[in-house]
């Protein structure tokens, strides 16, 4: 109904009841009654006119703040984010969603660490043209919206695979120790998570997109069933490029080795007492597996190894002692060990040898099968270690440690591997 009909039914109306009073006239006199009635209309129309606009400025308004809310809140689960950072992002939002509003709105950023929430509040002083007349007092307009993490935790282990039956699974007394990040599995089977034969996690959270498979007695947390998928983190990172063979079928059996980074064709292993110290950058071990055996010793800081072709694979097996330390920068900034996502589904890698004793950085299989199986501890003096898996296979008694001191090492959480807390608006 537009403003003239609303204002003929209104004088007609107004008319009637003129004629139920007994004056008769009163159809005669409907112009008077018309300019009588007019700025009554005027101003119930203006008034009408500021209502309608404030809903619509502060709809507009609202969904910026909730928009901002949970973009800040996603920035802040980034394992490197900055308060700044944050505050920049929701401030980036609004800028977006009100490109006709720039520069009227102020916004007050709130950051509470200690509840994971981030509060977003936004305030225009706009003034109205009759209700300002008529000092009805509905300016400023004030929103605010607040986005929290649950189940906030840092992705410490992901596997991948979405339908599998056991996509992750441990057994036979296996041991996670993850304090302070969180396990998940994106299998939405109903034993999608399994945990066999006196096997623990220990984690801040534990989550299956369906079912898990444990006794309570072997997990800290309650683990949490029919969580969202988490999708890749990693799922648009490229593949280092290359070219050429720097060496064939290289085997190191004895001695110390200093090797450089380049392109491994046949693969490259490093077996019996050998001992080799990789120079920084990044190896590529095509058409063969990168070996760990025997009693060798293989240290490493600043490098990575992106595993492509027929059997590139990990096998770490034996007693070899291996302290490597992912890229510091570069496009596989954050890497350790990257598989090609166009290798086999079902690529198997191993981490059988018991001294494991640094792998600090992302591990990233997207297609493979990761198995880590010694009867010993692995990974426990990593800064920080990420496993983005297919499928998991921890078995035969390791304990697996997930460090969480991002600030104690110079290699970098990769761009994506974020927090695989839900974001939510709590009002």
């Amino acid at each position: 109904m537009n403003w003239w009909t609303w204002a003929a039914n209104f004088v007609g109306s107004f008319v009637r009841v003129l004629q139920r009073m007994g004056f008769a006239d009163a159809r005669a006199n409907t112009t008077l009654v018309f300019a009588g009635a007019l700025p009554v209309l005027i101003g119930t129309a203006g008034l009408a006119f500021d209502f309608g606009t404030l809903a619509m400025k502060r709809s507009a308004l609202q969904a910026a703040a909730d928009q901002a809310a949970t973009a800040a809140a996603k920035q802040m689960a980034l394992a490197s984010s900055t308060d700044s950072n944050i505050k920049s992002v929701a401030a980036s939002y609004i800028v977006s969603d009100l490109k006709e509003e720039d520069g009227k709105s102020t916004v007050l950023v709130t950051i509470d660490h200690g509840k994971n929430t981030v509060a977003v509040q936004l305030t225009e002083n706009w003034t109205p043209f009759f209700a300002h007349f008529l000092a009805a007092n509905i300016t400023p307009i004030v929103v605010g919206a607040t986005a929290a993490l649950q189940g906030e935790s840092r992705l410490c282990i992901l596997s991948l695979n979405g339908t599998d039956n056991q996509a992750f699974r441990m057994m036979n007394s296996a041991n996670v120790q993850a304090p302070g990040c969180g396990v998940y599995s994106n299998s939405v089977d109903a034993k999608g998570m399994v945990l066999q034969n006196f096997s623990t996690i220990q984690a801040s959270v534990i989550c299956s997109a369906g079912g898990i498979s444990a006794a309570k007695s072997q997990t800290n947390v309650t683990p949490q069933t029919d969580c969202p998928a988490v999708p890749d983190p990693l799922g648009s990172l490229a593949a280092p490029s290359y070219s050429g063979c720097t060496s064939n079928n290289l085997v190191v059996t004895a001695g110390l080795t200093t090797l450089s980074p380049g392109v491994y064709c046949g693969g490259l292993k490093v077996s019996s007492a050998a001992i080799v110290n990789f120079m920084p950058g990044t190896y590529i071990v095509k058409d063969g597996p990168l070996t760990f055996s025997g009693a060798s010793v293989v240290n490493g800081t600043d490098v990575s190894f992106y595993l492509t072709g027929n059997g590139a694979i990990l096998d770490f097996a034996g007693t070899s002692t291996i302290n490597l330390s992912g890229a510091e920068t570069g496009p596989m900034a954050g890497l350790l060990f990257y598989a090609d996502r166009n290798q086999p589904d079902g690529t198997g890698h191993k981490i059988s040898s018991s001294l494991v004793l640094n792998l600090t950085g992302t591990i990233y299989l997207p297609t493979g099968d990761l198995t880590i199986d010694p009867n010993g501890t692995v990974a426990a003096n990593s800064a920080y270690t990420a496993i983005i898996a297919n499928r998991m296979r921890i078995n035969k008694g390791p304990t697996l440690t997930m460090n969480t001191n991002y600030s104690a090492t110079k290699v970098p959480v990769p761009t994506g591997v974020v927090s695989a807390a839900t974001v939510v608006l709590t009002n």
